[in-house]
């Protein structure tokens, strides 16, 4: 699956995985799977590994509107880990977007 995560209720932390080639259907219902699953709390930290992702078919419409659609709660830590130029710069261009929303996000 390109796009899944972990919730560790114990360390409060939300583990996102990208890999191999993203598609924004799948980034769109990994956001909404996260947001309705009854272990996700919205103060809970998120580490998003990206190391595995080949492709990213995700536009910049996409990226802005789930940058604007945050179900974290502002001030909340998270941060993405890019090793390739592409998915380091989504991630900026993500988290520069978010940040204007009140989230704190690191790449």
């Amino acid at each position: 699956m390109p796009v899944s995560y972990l919730i560790d209720q114990k360390q409060r932390l939300v583990f996102s995985r990208l890999s191999g080639t993203v598609t924004e259907t799948e980034v769109r219902e990994h956001n909404r799977t996260l947001r309705t699953d009854p272990d996700f709390n919205p103060s809970y930290r998120q580490l998003i590994d990206c190391t595995g992702v080949t492709e990213i078919l995700v536009g910049t419409a996409t990226i802005n509107a789930i940058s604007h659609d945050q179900f974290f709660a502002p001030g909340t830590r998270r941060a993405f880990i890019a090793t390739n130029d592409v998915a380091f710069g989504l991630a900026r261009m993500f988290a520069l977007r978010a940040e204007g929303s009140g989230q704190t996000i690191g790449v």
